[in-house]
């Protein structure tokens, strides 16, 4: 019951009143770009790699919604790169086709490496968008590799890194009483379980490098923080206390966690650092606190608070310990998420017995719908780029994780047929 109300779970409040239905545009256009991509040359013993890799490529750029692949059977010139090392392209044959984009490169394979080589063009204005690039991996990882090379290509295009080869943990009992956090890539593929103890694990949280998970566990008797890495090195318990602990979320930088503490019965937010060291206690109210969420900048916390009576959102200047109510309508909001961008708080909200995903910006001047359903939507997490968000709904009866573009577009389910799903938490790019 202790962890059920420093959740403030059940929820229950209000739609916002003062809320308008609006289309949020974050890069200036609503439009993908439409873009061709060649497949990458490679010698005749790579072909089948090469296809593997174009269609990972397509598939990523595709998943950015900011471009779009033209259909290759359009082409007037070749499908294949053939002239990667020419100082131009044939840019009206490309624009006759409606691309206003080329994609080329080379695709090798060099001691146990794949080696993409790439060239992006703005064929509108017949240039190179900057320099010849370069990715490499593993060869068991040819998909990450064309992914990678996508997320490139967008920020060519967009001015901001693509987000298909990312990650999204998420908590899921996938049938069993049990639950266990799991990583999929972000467009649901790849599923695997990276907690197997038997017990309840909550809300995995990446740290910024993407290298490290933290999480919440009963499976030490009592709730507990826990730090799960990448690789061969072994997870650690995060504080060494005797109190519970609910909930963690890291600062931009990597260097403190903001927890959630029931400290002789009264439930606040503490920072520490990465290792578990320097406790700090932020929140010093009598009221439950909560759902923590740093700004990009590391300089503001984002919480949640009941001290008005019921939980609402509030905003914590960590430099001059100033805290100001952000949200006012409606009589429960919860589980702020600050976008990378800085440009918005997502949230959620109830309309009647039911949640939904608002925006509200960090000033509390304006305030949004982004996904609205009979029945709730809840945890949003922001991608990187902050284009997208993933949260968990119950829509189709039991909770499920979907994503959805910002501007409330392509809502789209990740985890069908994999038990009750909750708790996404979005990585930050691997290198």
């Amino acid at each position: 019951m202790r962890l059920l109300l420093a959740l403030f779970l059940p929820l229950a409040l209000a739609a916002p009143a003062f809320a308008q239905r609006i289309r949020v545009d974050v890069d200036g256009s609503q439009r993908a770009i439409p873009v061709a991509v060649q497949r990458f040359a490679t010698d005749p013993a790579g072909a089948a790699a090469a296809e593997e890799f174009y269609q990972a490529l397509v598939g990523g750029l595709d998943f950015s919604s900011v471009v779009v692949h033209v259909n290759p059977e359009a082409f007037v010139e070749s499908k294949v790169t053939r002239d990667f090392e020419a100082p131009g392209v044939p840019c009206e044959n490309w624009r006759a086709i409606g691309a206003e984009g080329l994609v080329q490169g080379e695709l090798r394979a060099v001691q146990g490496k794949a080696q993409a080589r790439f060239r992006v063009w703005d064929t509108s204005r017949c240039r190179m968008l900057g320099e010849v690039g370069f990715r490499e991996r593993d060869t068991a990882e040819l998909g990450l590799l064309a992914r990678i090379v996508a997320d490139d290509v967008v920020e060519r295009f967009s001015g901001r890194r693509g987000v298909s080869s990312t990650e999204i943990a998420f908590v899921s009992d996938n049938g069993r009483r049990n639950k266990e956090i799991w990583v999929m890539e972000a467009d649901g593929a790849g599923k695997r379980r990276v907690t197997n103890n038997g017990s309840i694990n909550l809300f995995p949280a990446w740290s910024p490098d993407g290298k490290t998970l933290l999480y919440t566990s009963f499976k030490a008797g009592r709730s507990e923080l826990f730090l799960l890495y990448r690789g061969s090195k072994p997870g650690a318990k995060l504080i060494n206390t005797k109190d519970e602990k609910y909930r963690g979320v890291w600062q931009a930088s990597n260097s403190k966690i903001a927890a959630v503490v029931s400290r002789q019965g009264n439930t606040d937010i503490y920072t520490v650092s990465s290792t578990g060291t320097d406790p700090h206690r932020l929140t010093e109210s009598r009221a439950i606190e909560t759902s923590p969420s740093f700004s990009p900048d590391g300089r503001k916390l984002a919480f949640v608070s009941d001290r008005s009576g019921g939980p609402q959102i509030w905003i914590k200047d960590l430099e001059t310990g100033e805290e100001r109510r952000l949200t006012f309508s409606g009589a429960y909001n919860a589980s702020p998420a600050w976008s990378p961008t800085g440009e918005w708080i997502a949230y959620a909200a109830q309309a009647g017995n039911n949640f939904d995903i608002y925006l509200i910006n960090p000033e509390g001047t304006f305030t949004t719908p982004l996904v609205t359903h009979a029945r709730s939507d809840e945890d949003p997490a922001w991608s990187p780029d902050g284009r997208k968000l993933a949260f968990s709904s119950n829509r189709r009866g039991r909770k499920e994780i979907y994503r959805v573009d910002i501007d409330g577009q392509n809502v789209t389910l990740l985890t069908d047929g994999f038990g009750n799903c909750t708790n996404p938490s979005w990585s930050n790019w691997v290198e």
